[in-house]
């Protein structure tokens, strides 16, 4: 007699979650499970004799008179023990048709929100839906049909979303201390960030990084963008901050009729250029919050000692984010050779207002014009026209 071990839940149903329980007993609606991870290699079930193991556990449903091993697709037996059922793939595990198999691409085949909770996948995923304000979803190549909320979604691959993303404000800081006891700094509210290439066709007030390229086909409004390789705006870029090191191309308009501050720097590592300014922040917030500490501790010695360990706390951390900036800025090196490179293609109106830096050199945009590209000759930004008018 055989009994199939199994290190996963066979009887899991995406479709019957339930919250779970964080280690102070609150119940978190975010985090549901929604799918079981497996990895290569992994060893997903165990083919154990019954005579030799006789307090194995027992689930009649697996039990076998003769050897059986339930193998299904993207599966196959363990190379050096044949009893044990191995992935071959990254995916996620689970039972069809009487065979253990493991697939490569999730199918959210709704919105992804309260029902299925964040989403932590090591495989691909399409959400046929939404992606749901407050949500997160993590994993390799990402297709998103709908929109993209207020959300954060991360790829170690390519994203591409059908219909846009929109967010709120990017940062969730409060001017008002008193009302941030903690003095951790929080992250954008919507980031959407890809190993690889991005492709979507509007944003508006969110946060993009992508290693590879960017595509927007339509327009970018009042964001702020980190790319390794190239960005491509066919419709308007308007407010915001673009960091990029390589072809910035806007075909529509460049810049905002009232003067929205629209800036685009390039000549950095923009992923290096980003910890510097995490670290910036960090220091910006700590500072605020020594201060505020401060303050409170000085009106008497009943307030001095309550805040004697978040102050001191508080001091520590400023010590160790400054450390890091002095770190970060001795390794902030430009690339001279590659700064005379970076171009800045506007192929139509650009508006006042705009500010364009490159490496060193720093060049606005004073009145209205057309068809320019910008780059860096001789230590200053200079322009060319692309066609006649």
């Amino acid at each position: 007699m055989y009994y199939l071990r199994h290190y996963f839940d066979p009887d899991f149903r995406h479709t019957q979650l339930s919250p779970a329980h964080e280690p102070d007993g609150a119940v978190s609606l975010r985090y549901l499970g929604y799918v079981q991870n497996v990895v290569a290699g992994q060893v997903l079930a165990e083919l154990v004799d019954l005579d030799v193991h006789p307090d194995a556990a027992r689930d009649s449903r697996f039990m076998y008179q003769e050897r059986h091993l339930p193998i299904g697709p993207n599966c196959a037996p363990h190379s050096k023990n044949p009893d044990k059922i191995v992935s071959l793939v990254n995916g996620y595990v689970f039972y069809n048709e009487g065979l253990i198999s493991v697939k490569r691409l999730l199918n959210v085949r709704s919105n992804l929100g309260f029902h299925t909770g964040n989403i932590f996948f090591v495989g691909d995923v399409a959400v046929h839906g939404d992606v749901q304000t407050g949500f997160a979803l993590q994993a390799a190549n990402i297709l998103v049909k709908g929109h993209i909320e207020s959300s954060k979604v991360k790829g170690s691959g390519d994203i591409v979303c059908l219909q846009g993303i929109r967010g709120s404000d990017e940062s969730g800081f409060s001017d008002n201390p008193e009302k941030n006891p903690d003095i951790d700094m929080p992250l954008p509210t919507t980031l959407v960030e890809a190993g690889g290439n991005l492709r979507l066709p509007f944003c508006e007030r969110v946060q993009l990084r992508a290693r590879g390229n960017i595509i927007i086909d339509g327009s970018c409004l009042h964001s702020t963008i980190y790319v390794g390789g190239n960005l491509v705006i066919k419709g308007r870029l308007q407010g915001g901050t673009v960091v990029a090191n390589g072809l910035v191309y806007v075909e529509e308009r460049m810049g905002g009729e009232y003067g929205d501050p629209t800036r685009i720097m390039m000549g950095y590592d923009p992923f290096h250029f980003l910890k510097v300014q995490k670290i910036e922040s960090q220091i910006a917030y700590f500072r605020e919050r020594k201060s505020f500490f401060e303050s409170m501790s000085a009106r008497n010695q009943v307030m001095e000692q309550e805040y004697a360990y978040r102050l001191n706390l508080v001091t520590r951390k400023l010590d160790v984010a400054l450390r890091k900036h002095r770190s970060l800025w001795a390794r902030f090196v430009l690339d001279e050779k590659f700064s005379t490179k970076c171009r800045i293609v506007a192929n139509d109106a650009v508006m006042p207002g705009c500010e364009i830096y490159i490496g060193r050199a720093f060049y606005r945009t004073v009145n209205m014009d057309f068809d320019l590209t910008f780059f860096l000759e001789d230590d200053e930004i200079r322009t060319h026209r692309n066609t006649k008018r």
